[in-house]
């Protein structure tokens, strides 16, 4: 998905567009809490959430929450949230991978993708291998909401990634995710990177399969070619100042 999602990048300026894969940047991880959770706007068209991380504490010490309208939101997260509404019946399309630059070469990063929702499906349909199952996850929800949680732990060698080229960005990336599967009933589903690394890393996580352009899209929030041909580099200007001023270099 995320070759389609960039190859429609470099034409998205042209107004007789009629095609198009959307990318978004989150290129300091502000979407790092349930209630901050990036919302895709369907599960219908193609759209990839680019994140860039920012830096932790030295300590890795979660700093305290806040309140947030419908949830929590961390000043430091080592979490990335997206989520998807999708109705009993439909089928949740899914990615997961990293540009293939050196810092996040295989397997020097290897994060957890949680899928969280009310009536996800049984880890069986995901074939060999497949995800575990966690009946109470330890994320930070509101009161009173208790979801199934399925964990991708991607430590696990068995997880090995799928290397394609992207030509229009010049880059390669490592997939190491990519599902359909059926959901049970109406609701949220989200999507949660977990990841812990000392240092600034990105990926992506795409949901959507269809090859259109949405009709009603806007340009809001959507990523340029020139953005995100630099997220693919690991180019995000100033994004590892704070590493620098705490002694913690940034890509190592």
């Amino acid at each position: 998905m995320l070759r389609r999602i960039l190859l429609a990048a470099a034409f998205f300026l042209s107004p007789l567009l009629t095609s198009a894969h959307v990318p978004y940047l989150d290129d300091y991880n502000i979407h790092n809490s349930y209630g901050s959770a990036f919302a895709f706007p369907d599960n219908i068209y193609s759209r990839a959430l680019c994140t860039t991380t920012r830096c932790p504490p030295r300590t890795f010490q979660r700093n305290s929450t806040s309140s947030h309208t419908g949830g929590y939101r961390k000043l430091w997260s080592p979490e990335s949230w997206s989520k998807v509404y999708l109705q009993a019946g439909e089928n949740l399309h899914f990615e997961f991978g990293v540009p293939h630059i050196p810092a996040l070469e295989y397997p020097s990063f290897r994060p957890t993708v949680y899928l969280l929702g009310k009536c996800l499906p049984s880890p069986d349909v995901f074939g060999h291998p497949k995800p575990q199952e966690i009946e109470y996850p330890s994320f930070d929800l509101p009161p009173n909401y208790h979801f199934k949680a399925l964990r991708f732990h991607l430590a696990d060698p068995i997880w090995e990634p799928t290397k394609f080229h992207e030509r229009h960005l010049g880059a390669t990336f490592l997939s190491y995710l990519n599902y359909t599967v059926p959901v049970g009933c109406d609701g949220y589903v989200y999507i949660v990177v977990e990841t812990y690394e000392k240092r600034v890393v990105e990926f992506y996580v795409a949901v959507g399969k269809k090859d259109e352009f949405p009709p009603y899209e806007n340009t809001d929030g959507i990523a340029s070619i020139e953005d995100t041909k630099a997220w693919a580099d690991g180019d995000i200007p100033g994004v590892g100042r704070y590493c620098q001023k705490k002694g913690i270099w940034e890509r190592e």
